[in-house]
């Protein structure tokens, strides 16, 4: 079954004390592209991002959003690098004995260290919420990109059997287009009042319909047909053969409809465009 490159997915996680949120969303594109954002002060965390992104999608542009944040619900969540503090202090400590101090350090020379700001975080501490959060959305954008792909396949397959209906009554409708041809050509021939020998009729009759025959872009048609119905039941990415083939499809139609000039098979070529149309629009979503 094929799959759209249209998709939505979130996923949230909270581990090692860092919550993540991550949301992906992808749309059309000719080849895979993939944009995180709110990442550019962290250029190793993107590049692992987006290295599990692009094992995840074959196709389409891919947005990656992050929202980082510290986990302050935890009761053992530590705000201060209590092991920097200590040694800090500890300096402070020996200093004081060193200058002979007459009290010990104070809380606000300690904090005049800056041995009291958070600890610094990593991009292997913030991995774990980052990852779990990161493939919960990528799954569910892959999910939704194959409910959509569904939806297009059930589409694009209702196209192709309209396709292969009219391409079956303008062959139906051949021997008609060339009794035709046989009646309009004696007619000329009645105004004419000429007397013509029936060989050469028959000759002139074969020579016309010869360039009015479109058989072979039927049997054209059909195989591009029977190919198209195959690659909808293929998963894998399909959408710029299904591009080439719709191309394919109105090469064939267009030369259908300047051979057969006739009163009812022209209708039909009208449709066979539009459907062309129509599967052309829709294949641009496909992966």
């Amino acid at each position: 079954m094929i799959s759209s490159m249209t998709g939505f997915g979130s996923g949230t996680a909270t581990q090692a004390g860092w919550r993540a949120d991550v949301t992906v969303r992808t749309w059309n594109h000719r080849f895979l592209s993939v944009r995180t954002r709110s990442l550019s002060d962290r250029p190793l965390l993107q590049a692992r991002i987006e290295e599990r992104v692009k094992a995840a999608f074959r196709r389409g542009e891919i947005g990656v959003w992050l929202d980082l944040q510290p986990d302050r619900s935890g009761a053992t969540t530590r705000f201060f690098d209590h092991e920097r503090a200590q040694k800090a202090y500890a300096e402070l400590e020996t200093l004081a004995r060193t200058l002979s101090l007459s009290s010990p350090p104070s809380m606000e020379a300690l904090i005049r260290t800056g041995a009291l700001q958070p600890p610094e975080d990593t991009d292997t501490d913030v991995w774990p919420a980052v990852s779990t959060a990161l493939d919960l959305a990528v799954e569910r954008a892959v999910s939704s990109r194959q409910q959509e792909g569904a939806t297009l396949s059930e589409d694009l397959e209702r196209l192709v059997a309209e396709l292969a209906d009219h391409a079956e009554a303008v062959d139906e409708r051949l021997p008609a287009i060339t009794a035709g041809l046989r009646e309009r050509l004696a007619e000329r021939i009645a105004e004419l009042n000429i007397s013509v020998d029936p060989e050469r009729l028959e000759a002139e009759i074969a020579l016309a319909a010869e360039r009015h025959d479109v058989q072979e872009e039927l049997v054209r048609l059909r195989g591009h047909l029977k190919r198209a119905r195959g690659l909808l039941a293929n998963p894998d990415p399909v959408g710029k053969e299904l591009d080439f083939i719709s191309q394919e499809l109105l090469r064939e139609v267009n030369t259908i409809g300047s051979k057969a000039r006739d009163s009812e098979a022209s209708p039909r070529v009208i449709d066979m465009k539009l459907c062309i149309e129509q599967f052309r629009e829709q294949v641009q979503n496909v992966q």
